[in-house]
Parts: structure tokens; C-alpha cells; sequence
């Protein structure tokens, strides 16, 4: 199985444990205050409001790790692909961006929860990485 799958399952694996706990927390008590200043939906709960936006943010995580994995296969096999390189980097950040200020204006999410689905998918990803480099040393050294 390649990179790609594994980090996309394990993280929906982490991440909808994590929507069911951001349903039974009471984002409104004490310490979790703060959680009301990264532009809380008016017209939703704020519990729904994390876990849609931990889940929005688990799928542009995804999205931005594929589309990261589409540029490079792309590449291969090309002469000038310094240049396409940058140029689908910086296409692929600026559409990652846009949605998230689309997002954010529309007060669709919750930029905290968005934070938490993206951080999820980039440690997955750097602990499979590391797991890999590990097992493709150890077969090196064989």
C-alpha cells in the first residue's frame, strides 16, 4: 500500500474519534473559551461547528497531500520540471487558501477545528514517512 492510502485511512481513523469527542465537549466552559474567537458559525452549535470544521480540515489536509503526490507524479519524465514544480505548488497553495477564505468569510468553520483536522493528516503523514525511511534502511543494510 502506498504512502498516499495509508496516511488517508489512518487519519479518517484518528479523526472521526475526534469528531464524536468534540460533540460531548462544552466548548463554551472555562479554559475552552478562547474557541469562540476562531469565528464561530451564528446559526450552528459550536460542538457542530468544531466537528464539521475537523472534518473539513482532515479533507483539505488529504486533498493538499494528493494534490502534493499528482504534482510530483506529473513531473516525471519532464525537462523543465523546476518550473512546473513551482508552478503547481504555488497553484496548489493558492487554492488551499482560497477555499479557506471562502471558508472563513462565509463563517463556515471553525478555525481552530480546521487546525486540528490538518495537523492530524500532516503528523500521520511525517510518522509514516519516518516508519518508511526506517523499513527501506533496514532492508538497505540487509
Amino acid at each position: 500500500m502506498n504512502l498516499t492510502k495509508k496516511v488517508t485511512k489512518k487519519s479518517l481513523f484518528v479523526i472521526f474519534p475526534l469528531v464524536l469527542l468534540s460533540l460531548f465537549v462544552n466548548w463554551r466552559v472555562g479554559p475552552l473559551k478562547f474557541v469562540a474567537l476562531f469565528g464561530n458559525p451564528a446559526f450552528v452549535n459550536i460542538r457542530i461547528s468544531m466537528a464539521m470544521s475537523i472534518v473539513i480540515g482532515g479533507i483539505l489536509g488529504i486533498a493538499n497531500l494528493r494534490g502534493l503526490v499528482w504534482g510530483i507524479d506529473s513531473l516525471l519524465g519532464t525537462y523543465k520540471a523546476n518550473t512546473k514544480l513551482v508552478f503547481l505548488s504555488l497553484f496548489r497553495l493558492g487554492l488551499l487558501f482560497a477555499v479557506i477564505i471562502v471558508l472563513v468569510a462565509l463563517r463556515l468553520i471553525n478555525l481552530l477545528g480546521l487546525l486540528v483536522g490538518m495537523t492530524v493528516v500532516f503528523v500521520i503523514l511525517i510518522m509514516e514517512a519516518v516508519k518508511m525511511a526506517k523499513e527501506q534502511g533496514k532492508e538497505e543494510n540487509s
